[in-house]
């Protein structure tokens, strides 16, 4: 087995997620990118509990440029403190090769 990395946040808007998800396959750095439909998520900010929805994508990459994502990611996002979990998976051999060969 391989390894690919996996890349999760959460966006405020589905807009954003949307054109999140096309700027970092437009530049290279992931080979795909999974939204799903909102969750209502739960929080404490500022001291006081918060219940919001957010649209959650999962981002799959390489390994060796997670932390490009994570840094794009941060980048693009509207969040003060953006959420972006950052993982490896094993994969099988075939599909964790085509991840590797969509990156620029």
């Amino acid at each position: 087995m391989n390894e690919i990395a996996l890349i999760y946040t959460l966006f405020p808007s589905a807009a954003e997620a949307c054109d999140t998800c096309k700027t970092l396959l437009a530049e290279g750095l992931v080979a795909c990118a999974n939204r799903f439909a909102p969750v209502t998520s739960h929080y404490m900010w500022d001291g006081e509990m918060q219940a919001q929805e957010e649209f959650p994508v999962l981002f799959k990459a390489s390994p060796a440029n997670a932390d490009a994502v994570r840094d794009r990611i941060t980048e693009l996002h509207s969040y003060d403190l953006p959420a972006v979990l950052v993982w490896t998976a094993a994969a099988d051999a075939p599909y964790a090769d085509w991840v590797s060969q969509q990156i620029a």
